[in-house]
């Protein structure tokens, strides 16, 4: 019961801390771009996600809303697009070696915590052969793919704008 109520605390705090770092990582970056990061981000987290849990590969023990929601909303809609849209402005003028290497780095370091997660709580479980690497792989496709699309229309732009 103590361990239940450690971690609905521990999402709270991380709801805190994001939804209170949105509005810093929203003013850096033009909007088209803030917006096309987090829509298309929790879009493609949710469809992943869900994929998971339907198939009983993940499973999400304690999160928000789990009546109506089997997968980590706060997670899929909130936490990644915001550390990607960080990450977009992060690397928005570097070469994409520098993209690859600073989006692996921060990305790593966001899968420990949900090693973390793993291990010692009951935020997340992984089934049926799921291994830490699968989601440290998935996470940094994600993000890589992200950044690669925005920068893929923003050369688009660029080119319709003469």
């Amino acid at each position: 019961m103590k361990s239940k109520k450690l971690e609905r605390r521990f999402l709270k705090c991380i709801t805190v801390i994001f939804l209170g770092s949105l509005p810093f990582v929203l003013k850096k970056t033009p909007i088209k771009d803030s917006l096309l990061v987090l829509f298309m981000n929790g879009y493609t987290n949710a469809i992943v996600d869900r994929f998971l849990v339907n198939r009983q590969i993940l499973q999400y023990p304690i999160r928000f809303i789990p009546k109506e929601f089997k997968s980590n909303v706060l997670f899929d809609f909130l936490c990644l697009p915001t550390v990607s849209l960080w990450l977009y402005h992060l690397t928005k003028n570097d070469n994409p070696f520098k993209i690859v290497y600073k989006i692996v780095l921060t990305i790593s370091s966001l899968f420990l915590v949900e090693l973390w997660a793993e291990k010692y709580t009951k935020l997340i479980k992984w089934q049926k052969g799921w291994k830490w690497y699968y989601s440290l792989i998935s996470l940094n496709v994600r993000a890589l793919f992200s950044r690669l699309v925005i920068a893929i229309i923003n050369i688009i732009e660029k080119k319709q704008e003469g």
